[in-house]
């Protein structure tokens, strides 16, 4: 008869362990300070949902990348992108768990569990984050989908480990389900995957508030931006655009979607990436990076737009307009029945 497994609250502090555990939990608390804080929130928890859910699906053994969950997501092909080959539909989950990040309420954690449990002697002990580790791992050996490696933003929330659901927090290990290994190394390989997801997902959220910081001075330096500000809010929900797509949101015709585009282009507020000229597909600096489609710059970074009364006004203008549209999302989504 086999022993029962070691819960992870109870793997002895090890140098190696504390050490580990101190940089996850610093990564991820500078990463929700952050989005507590940062005008450019829910367009970040918007991009980041493609990460984390192509994460969970690989950790179900799918050859799915990230650019692959955004294509199907967002029902834009990719130029050069094969269709996914894969048995059973590992897309379905997506839509439900991406509208539970726009819940304000958040459960208590055992509420969200669809199992038993009684804590270990070690429980009352462990730090939350440990705590949340330990549950992941019942979880993981308790259902075969990937259910318990999208809970666990929610869960890490729900243990007031981060203030708000982050859905870049998706991670986990494969050994946890067949018992593989030393169990110290398995909460270690956890505790690495977080401060690396938590780090990505700082370096996503430095680069769209760069964009957003490049995009007010572009506003604030044109005399007539018109449909340019339209532009700017829409890519921040839609990162890649066509010019069909355009045509169709704002009612002009396609050459003027085209130049409209190519004039965000010139000003580096969107990347031309498609290769072809009767078909063209732009994308986000920041989206464009994190898909692969665009090579991050080399060198030392640009200096940002030096900051003047005109830029603030635009900032505060361009932000108060996006609140606007994220309280009608908002509302939009929680009349719909659940």
């Amino acid at each position: 008869m086999s022993r029962p497994a070691l819960p992870l609250s109870s793997i002895a502090w090890t140098a190696g362990v504390a050490g580990l555990f101190g940089e996850a939990m610093a990564a991820i608390g500078r990463l929700d300070a952050r989005i507590s804080a940062s005008p450019v929130a829910q367009p970040w928890r918007n991009r980041t949902v493609w990460k984390g859910y192509s994460t969970a699906l690989q950790l179900q053994r799918y050859e799915i990348d990230e650019i692959d969950v955004f294509s199907q997501a967002t029902g834009v092909p990719i130029a050069g992108r094969p269709s996914v080959a894969t048995a059973g539909r590992p897309f379905d989950a997506f839509g439900e768990w991406k509208h539970s990040f726009d819940r304000a309420t958040v459960r208590h954690w055992r509420e969200g569990l669809p199992f038993s449990f009684d804590p270990p002697d070690t429980w009352s002990k462990a730090p939350p984050l440990i705590r949340a580790l330990t549950l992941l791992d019942i979880w993981t050996r308790q259902d075969p989908s990937p259910r318990p490696w999208l809970c666990f933003p929610q869960l890490l929330a729900s243990m007031n480990v981060v203030a708000s659901a982050l859905p870049c927090l998706v991670i986990g290990d494969l050994s946890l389900r067949t018992l593989h290994g030393p169990r110290e190394r398995q909460l270690k390989r956890l505790l690495k995957a977080l401060r690396s997801t938590a780090a990505d997902g700082l370096k996503r959220l430095d680069r769209l508030e760069g964009w957003r910081l490049n995009f007010a001075a572009v506003l604030a330096e044109e005399s007539r931006p018109g449909l340019l500000r339209d532009l700017g809010k829409l890519v921040l929900s839609q990162p890649l655009v066509t010019a069909r797509l355009i045509a169709d949101t704002f009612e002009i015709t396609l050459s003027g979607a085209g130049k409209l585009l190519a004039r965000a282009a010139a000003h580096r507020l969107l990347v031309e990436v498609s290769g072809r000229n009767s078909w063209r597909l732009y994308v986000t600096p920041d989206m464009g990076i994190a898909l692969g489609m665009v090579s991050p710059p080399r060198g030392r970074p640009p200096s940002p737009p030096r900051r003047t009364e005109e830029l603030d006004t635009v900032l505060a203008d361009f932000d108060k307009e996006m609140e606007e549209i994220d309280t009608l999302l908002q509302n939009v989504q929680s009349s719909r029945p659940s």
